[in-house]
């Protein structure tokens, strides 16, 4: 598949606040695609966020010794929710994945990205949909946008290279198909 990213790059330079997220039970793909974003965005000084409906498994831990990464509490991600521009979800497949935080999304009429390498149930939810099921990951796609943007051109930052290479992992059972 060839992607013309720069629809995608357009509206990340647009957007001021950006959340991130993924499906419900969060795996290594999805996580990593978000870890690797969120660096990425906060390097070109973008209020950016990862809210996840469901908490981290504790496998993961490892990636985000930060702790940038939320989990959905209505109370505490509302109103900040409300003021997004963008939205960015990773490795989905359906929106209903989201579950509470997705309604949240959907009422606060926020433009939505979806990146995935797996179908999509229902593509209406989404400005842009960028889907290649032949890639070994949604990370091996955020992987193709900062080729895109010269941004592998240079060492990787280790916190975008480590999420971008667990989501590679994670999905392609450690290289073994």
């Amino acid at each position: 598949m060839t992607t013309d990213w720069q629809e995608f790059r357009d509206r990340l330079i647009d957007a001021k606040s950006i959340i991130l997220s993924t499906h419900k039970n969060p795996d290594g793909d999805g996580l990593g695609s978000e870890i690797a974003m969120f660096y990425y965005l906060k390097n070109i000084n973008k209020d950016v966020r990862i809210i996840n409906y469901s908490e981290t498994p504790e496998r993961y831990k490892f990636m985000d010794p930060n702790s940038s990464i939320e989990t959905y509490a209505p109370e505490i991600h509302d109103k900040w929710i409300s003021n997004a521009d963008l939205v960015i979800v990773f490795d989905l497949g359906d929106y209903l994945r989201l579950c509470d935080l997705g309604d949240s999304i959907k009422n606060n009429n926020i433009d939505v990205i979806n990146i995935d390498h797996h179908h999509t149930k229902d593509e209406s939810m989404y400005q842009i949909s960028i889907i290649d099921t032949k890639s070994p990951s949604t990370t091996y796609l955020i992987w193709k946008y900062f080729e895109s943007i010269g941004l592998i051109d240079s060492k990787l930052e280790d916190e975008i290279a480590l999420g971008l290479y667990v989501g590679l992992v994670n999905d392609t059972g450690s290289f073994r198909y």
